[in-house]
């Protein structure tokens, strides 16, 4: 990420530089758009924030699945914050902030080593071939983005690889286990678009709860479905992995 960022830094006009007072805490981002960010990416945690000066935008958050979202100054949410750069510039980039609906399952961070306070992200370059073959054969034109281990309550340890296109908003995640065989395909839905089966479960059982916008679409090897819906109630946070026919896999 380091590298890639002096990199954009060396490229960037004069007329994008943000100014170096305009903000020094992740508390500069408003109420509003961490709000969003909350809601909309509930699996996620913010790995910086940008502030933009002459651009539409004022920050550009992005995700520690590096999803860039843009907001204005008063945090109305304006798109892919990859369109606001004008020329690849980042401006000023604010660390460590993290916030979400239902808790941070997206393991791994940028190339190299994992985002900020994340502590297990891996470098690309050390996957293993069985990884990079099947990318390679089952997604073309795809790019590693980021890749990291995680604990899941079923499969225990894997590997998680982001990929992504650069015509395409939200990458994909994609779950190996030890040996590098491929588990299942992770995109974000609207929580409308589950499945009814799936939204029976969750009215019946979490009664109370706040049921964030988007949940996660699980596609097994298998070609089988299921979905990981983020809740919350007050502090509690609660992540609920669940068959596409409404049978409970586990919570966390």
């Amino acid at each position: 990420m380091l590298v890639t960022t002096a990199l954009i830094m060396a490229s960037c006009s004069k007329k994008d530089q943000t100014d170096p007072a305009s903000s020094t805490t992740t508390a500069s981002l408003p109420t509003k758009a961490a709000s969003y960010v909350a809601t909309n990416y509930p699996d996620a945690s913010i790995d910086y924030i940008l502030v933009l000066t002459n651009s539409t935008a004022k920050y550009v958050v992005t995700l520690n699945t590096t999803e860039e979202l843009a907001f204005t100054s008063i945090g109305d949410y304006l798109g892919d914050g990859r369109q606001f750069h004008d020329g690849g510039h980042h401006g000023d980039t604010i660390f460590g902030d993290s916030t979400g609906c239902g808790g941070g399952h997206h393991g791994g961070g940028h190339h190299g080593g994992g985002h900020h306070g994340g502590g297990h992200g891996i470098p690309v370059d050390s996957l293993s071939t069985a990884i990079t073959g099947y990318i390679t054969a089952n997604f073309a034109g795809y790019t590693i983005m980021h890749a990291g281990y995680d604990s899941l309550c079923v499969e225990g340890l894997v590997t998680e690889v982001m990929i992504g296109k650069r015509d395409s908003v939200h990458p994909l995640k994609l779950v190996f286990n030890g040996a590098g065989t491929f588990l299942f395909q992770a995109s974000r839905v609207m929580y409308a678009d589950v499945t009814q089966a799936v939204k029976n479960y969750i009215t019946a059982n979490y009664a109370g709860y706040e049921v964030c916008n988007r949940a996660e679409k699980l596609t097994l090897a298998d070609n089988s479905l299921q979905y990981i819906i983020y809740l919350r109630q007050d502090r509690l946070h609660v992540s609920v992995r669940i068959t596409a026919d409404g049978t409970l896999i586990c919570t966390r």
